[in-house]
């Protein structure tokens, strides 16, 4: 997903400063994105170049003046544009622990059959805080994007059961493959 549209998205709801932005993206998708605000306002000047967005400055009392950013006409044609333009890049498998995967000692499967259950058991504290975010988001339905958020933590809990039985899966072969040494 692209940083981009992430503030094109956030900016097309309402005229917000930088700090509000960030505030709004973590708010949306933090637990599955983090963000810092030196990619806030440098993606917002890129913006402001492309003429996808624009900003007003707000008088402030003893403070520097504050930039409202505001998307554009062609900023919002673009989001619309990218909003009904399917995804044809499937999600890479730049996994860290696929690359430990490829590193492993064949000589001897433990350290990483003992990694394998570490991890599984990391998916499964997420897994748990994801349900109990959902939990708390069901007692709050009056949130305005009670729905991305609940749909945002279904991806997140099929994500992590799917890499569970990924892992299980290698677990298995690595066991199969050099039985003899575990």
């Amino acid at each position: 997903m692209s940083v981009k549209f992430a503030m094109l998205g956030i900016l097309a709801e309402k005229n917000l400063h930088g700090y509000e932005l960030k505030s709004s993206f973590d708010e949306k998708v933090g637990e599955f994105w983090s963000l810092n605000y030196g990619q806030i306002y440098s993606t917002l000047d890129r913006l402001e170049k492309e003429d996808l967005v624009t900003h007003d400055r707000q008088a402030q009392d003893r403070r520097p003046d504050k930039k409202i950013y505001s998307i554009t006409g062609k900023g919002r044609t673009e989001l619309e544009e990218w909003l009904s333009t399917p995804v044809h890049k499937v999600r890479a498998l730049r996994d860290e622990f696929f690359i430990k995967l490829v590193f492993m000692d064949r000589k001897d499967p433990g350290p990483i059959l003992d990694l394998i259950e570490k991890q599984k058991a990391h998916y499964l504290k997420q897994m748990n805080r994801l349900t109990n975010r959902k939990v708390s988001l069901k007692k709050r339905p009056e949130h305005a994007d009670s729905l991305t958020a609940e749909l945002l933590m279904d991806a997140g809990l099929f994500h992590a059961e799917a890499d569970i039985k990924w892992l299980t899966l290698c677990a298995s072969k690595i066991k199969a493959t050099m039985g003899e040494n575990t």
